[in-house]
């Protein structure tokens, strides 16, 4: 009897104590802890910053990927274009462009392009395909200049005699040369201050005598304007094919 009710004395005792235990707990929990650590409010703004992080990875791997398909989208032709340009090089043009884009890349044409060759032999509105080189002439490309074949002997010959320096025995020794049919004038590519040493041709006719060319016989020279059959007996030892 007695040892029921040291049992119920000892219950009394250890129920209110667990009981007051969890109570202390609990309020120890939300008012002391919570207040000085705040452990709910450190977790959730671990899980955002966590979040944040991952969108924001996710964000530069989309725009990376997009970067390098507006690439991939915009740089499918590279093109090569120099010449009379402001400013020529190599240059990426998406699919389906054309030349003049192409120039319109480059600064445009410079100031001393050859417009009539590039309006007559290249068409602007054509398509460039990958890999290809575009050249724009200048002007001065275009022009074109006589250029003499004589040999150095021969020309330094007649700028000696257009000089009009000449000795006696020069004189005598060039009409010996004259004279002599291996030094005749050949009308198929002589030039035109050889031409004008004949008698009686002059500026104009050795230009005659040149646009004629070529000549089969010396007689063909007799087609020329200006050239009958007179002029002809007077130069007909003088000259040769």
């Amino acid at each position: 009897m007695q040892e029921n009710i040291l049992t119920k004395l000892k219950l009394k005792i250890i129920i209110p104590t667990i009981l007051l235990s969890v109570i202390g707990g609990i309020l120890l929990e939300k008012y002391l802890l919570n207040k000085f650590f705040n452990f709910e409010k450190n977790k959730d703004q671990i899980i955002i910053e966590t979040n944040i992080k991952e969108g924001e990875v996710m964000e530069d791997q989309q725009e990376e990927k997009k970067l390098i398909r507006d690439t991939s989208e915009s740089c499918s032709i590279y093109v090569d274009v120099s010449g009379a340009l402001k400013e020529p090089g190599v240059y990426c043009l998406p699919v389906n462009s054309l030349i003049i884009d192409a120039v319109n890349k480059a600064g445009g044409f410079t100031n001393n392009i050859a417009y009539k060759y590039v309006s007559r032999k290249i068409n602007l509105a054509q398509k460039v395909v990958n890999n290809q080189k575009i050249y724009f002439p200048f002007q001065e490309e275009m022009e074109c200049k006589e250029i003499s074949f004589l040999p150095a002997v021969e020309e330094s010959k007649i700028a000696i005699e257009n000089s009009g320096i000449i000795s006696n025995n020069s004189e005598s020794n060039n009409n010996q040369e004259n004279n002599d049919t291996s030094q005749c004038i050949n009308i198929n590519s002589a030039t035109t201050a050889q031409l004008e040493t004949l008698n009686g041709v002059g500026a104009a006719t050795a230009q005659k005598i040149i646009s004629g060319r070529p000549y089969q016989q010396i007689e063909d020279i007799t087609n020329v304007p200006g050239i009958g059959t007179t002029l002809f007996n007077k130069i007909k030892d003088k000259i040769c094919i």
